[in-house]
């Protein structure tokens, strides 16, 4: 039986600077500054050109302009993120050797329902032009805004910066508003041909190309930039709405006349890490790449994903199964950015450092060599790498590598960027064995009892990613929780799932004096830094004077003390539409005492919606120094309790796809 795609009608508020669209979202982007050359970029001034002009595309969406309500509708509240950033820009504005030159709109509201070009200066902004109504989002605009930006402001060094949505090398760049509902973007290739026609026209390589944006540092984005532009900054991650320190990037550009594209860069990712931290957001990332090194990393790249091909092509259809579970271990153990099954996040970005050094992967013919030239030429590609501190070391790239997208069929698409041949068919390998009807899919065996403790056997172990067990009666699943039991030893090679029937399903003790049941979700984030929630329940948070509502998760850390006594501490919220069940790898929030949350449950009819009928009244949370029997914590329940004599238990399996099966 396979899942709903769950929740997919409910979009939250504007914070992340990406939006659920029906495949894909987008992420917001900027850029640096600087100029190219070996030497980091620096040209110095001349009489008749500028030091650098900084050409900035700011598409307003829901960001900027109107809100989007719960069920997908534009709301009555603004974003004004891209405001902020300006008011950012105006504390330092053009200087008579750096031009701040702006393209916005594309966001429903007044000022920003036409196309105008602005300079910025201190304490301002000049409107230059107003253009009328376009789409934004159209390659054609951004090739135009290219073009008269580098012959009106001609300079030694331009730098382009992005500022929107982004979605990766598939989702691309951009959400224009005052098209809704119709929520198209510009996909890479487009942006790829709007830069080529502009550097064809103007002969002036970028110097730097920044997206201050979530999920455009892939190695994807950077091969396909790369012929037209020195260097790349962009975060691996979703990023707040919030953005770069706007201020701090200027500032470094305009005060330091030997800047170049290298150390602006830097300060650039200094300056958003230091913005972050101090609003509390540890959970972020930002790369400065230099392109010139991108073939280099793309053909060892290449050569690993040749190799991993003559496996998964292997005449023997046995052979090739064995190969593809495999790689969807390794793919399913990898570090990943907005990928879940619960919530249709279908991005599907691993870490690219972290994949290439699986184990798994040697099982496939990948040899040390072969990883060690990766490393070296991605070493070399990424110069100045920062992440928050909740996170693990992250490798400054990700990669496409398909887990939810097959079955969304989004990774079809691939075949479109321009990247080695040997990549597109590791993809197109992938996606056609995961989608073949003769795959063995897992599934669990008779359930069998020993006393308190019910186990079965897993059927076909290497197909499945996760095992939990679900308490029901009649048709109505009430919960689900983790496996918590071991079973007795089986035959040799046999795999068996255990867990205690009766006790220790969850509660969540409530302010308002109920204890509301909850679904507690295993743990899905084995790359998390140490001491990050090992466990997530899937809640709608409603929103207020101050925040929308929104989906999200509550995290969950677990304690076992040495006398053995268990504490499942509720440590915060984990919202937005970057939320998953799981624990998906985006900033959580703190939590207030008097906060309403409404459970998401599952049916089989309706797959995850929201169970409004009940009500979550959070405490306060407390610190590591509040005693612990002052902590909001989970509650244990019995199965009697729930459902009297009428109990029945399913151990359920979710496949490396996405499907579920009893």
């Amino acid at each position: 039986m396979q899942t709903k795609p769950a929740i997919d009608h409910i979009l939250g508020g504007a914070w992340r600077r990406w939006l659920w669209a029906p495949l894909v979202a987008l992420a917001l982007s900027l850029s640096g500054c600087g100029s190219g050359g070996g030497d980091g970029g620096h040209v110095g001034p001349t009489p008749e050109k500028a030091r650098a002009t900084v050409l900035v595309y700011v598409v307003g969406s829901d960001l900027e302009g109107r809100l989007m309500n719960p069920d997908g509708t534009l709301s009555d509240k603004y974003g004004n993120m891209a405001t902020y950033n300006i008011e950012e820009m105006k504390e330092i504005g053009s200087t008579p050797d750096v031009n701040v030159i702006l393209e916005t709109g594309g966001a429903q509201k007044d000022g920003w329902r036409t196309v105008r070009r602005q300079r910025v200066v201190k304490g301002g902004t000049e409107v230059l032009a107003d253009l009328g109504v376009q789409r934004m989002s159209d390659g054609e605009n951004l090739r135009k805004f290219i073009e008269w930006g580098v012959k009106t402001y001609p300079a030694q060094a331009y730098h382009l910066i992005f500022w929107n949505h982004g979605g990766g090398p598939l989702g691309g760049f951009g959400v224009d508003q005052n098209y809704y509902p119709d929520m198209k973007t510009m996909p890479m290739p487009e942006m790829a041909a709007a830069l080529d026609g502009a550097q064809r026209t103007t002969g002036a390589k970028i110097d730097l190309i920044g997206f201050d944006a979530c999920l455009m540092a892939s190695v994807e984005i950077a091969h396909m930039l790369s012929p037209y532009a020195h260097y790349l900054v962009a975060s691996e991650d979703i990023e707040p709405g919030l953005g770069w320190d706007w201020e701090a990037y200027l500032k470094h550009l305009t005060t330091n006349p030997d800047a170049t594209a290298v150390t602006t860069g830097q300060a650039i990712i200094d300056g958003y890490v230091k913005k972050m931290e101090a609003g509390g957001s540890n959970m972020i990332t930002l790369s400065l790449i230099d392109l010139a090194k991108m073939e280099t990393l793309m053909d060892s790249l290449g050569d690993m994903a040749e190799t991993i091909n003559r496996k998964l092509g292997s005449p023997n259809l046995a052979q090739r199964f064995h190969t593809w579970s495999e790689l969807a271990y390794a793919r399913r153990a990898t570090h990943d950015y907005q990928t879940s099954w619960f919530y249709n996040n279908a991005y599907d970005l691993v870490d690219l450092g972290d994949f290439v050094t699986m184990p798994k992967l040697g099982s496939l013919g990948v040899s040390e060599e072969q990883v060690a030239a990766v490393q070296a030429a991605l070493e070399d590609a990424v110069i100045y790498n920062k992440h928050g501190q909740r996170l693990w070391q992250t490798s400054g790239l990700t990669m496409y590598s398909p887990l939810v997208s097959v079955k969304q069929g989004q990774h079809t698409s691939y075949a479109t960027l321009n990247v080695p041949d040997s990549l597109k068919s590791l993809v197109s390998n992938y996606g056609d064995i995961a989608l073949s009807p003769d795959l063995p899919a897992p599934s669990i065996g008779p359930l069998q009892s020993d006393g308190d403790l019910l186990y079965a056997s897993l059927v076909n172990p290497r197909f499945s990613a996760v095992e939990y067990i679900g308490l029901w009666q009649d048709n109505t699943r009430l919960a689900i929780k983790p496996l918590d039991g071991v079973a007795p030893a089986g035959a040799p090679n046999e795999v068996r799932v255990a867990a205690h029937a009766d006790e220790g399903w969850f509660t969540i003790p409530s302010a308002d004096g109920t204890d509301i049941l909850v679904d507690v979700l295993p743990d899905d984030t084995p790359r998390y830094a140490t001491g990050y929630a090992q466990y997530s329940i899937p809640v709608y948070r409603q929103g207020n004077e101050n925040d929308s509502s929104t989906l999200g998760v509550l995290l969950v850390d677990y304690m076992e003390d040495v006398d053995g006594d268990k504490t499942y501490r509720i440590v915060s919220f984990l919202g937005h539409q970057d939320a998953s069940p799981y624990a998906s790898r985006s900033d959580s929030q703190s939590l207030q005492a008097g906060t309403i949350f409404h459970p998401i449950k599952w049916s089989p009819e309706k797959g995850w919606s929201v169970d409004q009928t009940q009500k979550i009244v959070s405490y306060a949370v407390g610190g590591d120094d509040t005693p612990r029997d002052q902590w909001w914590q989970l509650g244990t329940v019995s199965a009697q309790s729930l459902c009297g004599g009428d109990c029945r238990y399913r151990f359920e399996i979710i496949d490396f796809q996405g499907n579920t099966a009893y």
